[in-house]
């Protein structure tokens, strides 16, 4: 099973997060087979990390749970908060499989819903064909089950933050009467 993890940095953790770096990056590589993305959160302008985002493979929450507790930015108590949630790949290309394209950023989109059936989740063929060529990963977020979708994860390689407003916009989960939210943030390929 895929989970996203997504953690957000306290205020002024840059300094503790230069002197954890490494026994983090020790950390990761404990999970190279289980990790399909990992990299760091970026603040608008992408200067600075402001948090931390991975798509991992475990059997179970408690898995991914233990994974990110045991993480040295967790237990240097850098963030704020850990967010947990079961992912439901449309894509299944890794981070080490993926050509980047020179110059690009990176963004990740979360697009949220009301809960509703997986099944009866929004069509997101059409979607997925036209932005494509800046698709790094993108799935169903949903309960742990696997049966009730909250919304959608794209994470994107761009030229610029317009460029993913515009591929956006006709995101099916955001989109319509039932959509709820769609939140942008600048992230960037990391350790893997």
């Amino acid at each position: 099973m895929e989970w996203m993890i997504k953690c957000v940095s306290k205020p002024g953790m840059a300094e503790r997060r230069e002197q954890t770096i490494a026994a983090h990056i020790e950390h990761l590589d404990k999970f190279k087979a289980e990790t399909w993305y990992s990299g760091p959160m970026m603040v608008g302008d992408g200067s600075n990390a402001n948090g931390s985002f991975r798509v991992i493979n475990f059997p179970a929450r408690a898995d991914a749970r233990a994974y990110i507790d045991t993480d040295p930015y967790t237990t240097a108590d850098i963030f704020h908060s850990i967010d947990i949630e079961r992912l439901l790949p449309f894509t299944d290309v890794r981070q080490r499989d993926y050509d980047q394209t020179e110059g690009n950023a990176q963004f990740v989109a979360i697009a949220r819903t009301d809960p509703r059936p997986v099944a009866a989740g929004p069509e997101v063929g059409a979607f997925l064909s036209d932005a494509a060529e800046h698709i790094v990963v993108a799935g169903a977020l949903s309960d742990d089950a696997g049966e009730t979708a909250s919304g959608a994860l794209y994470v994107l390689d761009v030229p610029d933050r317009p460029t993913v407003t515009a591929l956006l916009r006709d995101e099916p989960f955001s989109a319509g009467a039932d959509g709820r939210s769609l939140t942008i943030e600048r992230w960037r390929f990391g350790h893997v």
